[in-house]
């Protein structure tokens, strides 16, 4: 992988620094959060332009897999890019104030040790001026963008890309149940794309900037903030039980879309089968409910089950698949299932 070496200037950065003086955080009901100018929100205005550095972010793999869902995520709410751009692969270079908004992995010492960072060159407010000129997002090139199953707890390339475009768009950090949250580990879901927005980040997109669709999206998580520290809801323990006994497991159901769900149907699964292949699976169901969320709500739910009186002896992951029928008009598929980090061993 190849390293991108940052290019500054110190008076702009100094002008930056300056802005923050005039510059307040303003929050929500749902706690996304967000700088304002004379009571307007700081956001993008006219024409944005994204340009991914094709020297750190090659046009395929894992690492251009996780840029474009990162970016994604936000922009399919809200339409707000107008082009993604790609710099020649002999540009290893980000400059700040160059006027080119650019994405791309870096060496951790570059960015004072951190996991990434979003650089935002902002209007002057006293002049009345509540904009985003430019933006510049560094990720830490020693971080695994592979996608983790459901119940994995740790931080990602894939998930502080989708942190920082939280940035990039004008958010600021929120100690609550999102991306946006100020210190890792991040939140995810499951399925394919397990990085994810949720819906206490994306009523702060919806307020700036508003959705282009109405649409529900439904997330659950087998991960949730308790006190003040991402943790799995389940205990990562493997509990021994019997054919047709009762059992029990804590998830995160969330809808991030500005839709309510409607009626939609869930149940839980045990396979033998690890993510990802077991998310594909609709086998040994012990579970269905009937659930629906309003938009950008969420909770945390025990969820019971009984063992089937035919299930074979083994060891079983725990699935929750949300509108498995497919019923709902979502934002996004495929981020409808996660996985207990909690396991069953039957054995009797």
């Amino acid at each position: 992988m190849r390293t991108i070496t940052i290019k500054t200037c110190c008076y702009r950065r100094l002008l930056v620094l300056l802005f923050a003086l005039f510059l307040i955080p303003l929050s929500d009901a749902e706690a996304a959060r967000w700088r304002t100018c004379n009571g307007s929100p700081v956001i993008w205005r006219g024409t944005l332009n994204v340009h991914r550095n094709r020297c750190s972010i090659p046009d395929t793999g894992i690492v251009n897999s996780a840029y474009w869902n990162g970016v994604l995520q936000w922009d399919r709410l809200i339409s707000e890019v107008d082009g993604f751009l790609v710099n020649p692969a002999t540009d290893c270079f980000i400059g700040y104030n160059d006027g080119q908004n650019e994405v791309g992995l870096t060496n951790r010492s570059n960015i004072d040790g951190a996991n990434g960072v979003t650089v935002l060159q902002l209007g002057l407010c006293f002049i009345g001026s509540n904009d985003i000129d430019e933006a510049d997002v560094l990720i830490a090139n020693d971080l695994s963008f592979t996608p983790q199953p459901g119940n994995f707890r740790g931080t990602t390339g894939r998930s502080t890309f989708a942190h920082e475009f939280g940035h990039f768009f004008g958010l600021l950090h929120e100690d609550v149940h999102a991306v946006m949250r100020t210190t890792p580990p991040h939140l995810i879901t499951g399925g394919a794309e397990p990085s994810t927005v949720w819906p206490s980040d994306t009523i702060g997109m919806n307020t700036l900037y508003g959705f282009t669709t109405t649409r529900a999206n439904l997330l659950p998580s087998a991960l949730g903030v308790v006190g003040a520290t991402v943790a799995t809801l389940d205990p990562a323990t493997t509990v021994n039980m019997c054919r047709n006994s009762a059992g029990t497991t804590r998830v995160y159901l969330g809808n991030s879309g500005n839709a309510a769900s409607g009626t939609y149907n869930l149940r839980l699964r045990l396979s033998t089968t690890p993510p990802f292949s077991g998310y594909s699976q609709s086998t040994n169901v012990v579970a269905t409910f009937t659930h629906a969320l309003g938009p950008f709500s969420q909770g945390t739910f025990d969820l019971s089950f009984n063992v089937p009186i035919s299930l074979p002896n083994g060891t079983y992951f725990i699935y929750v698949d949300m509108d498995y029928s497919q019923t709902v008009n979502e934002i996004l598929e495929g981020d409808n299932s996660t996985v207990s980090a909690k396991r069953v061993s039957v054995t009797c």
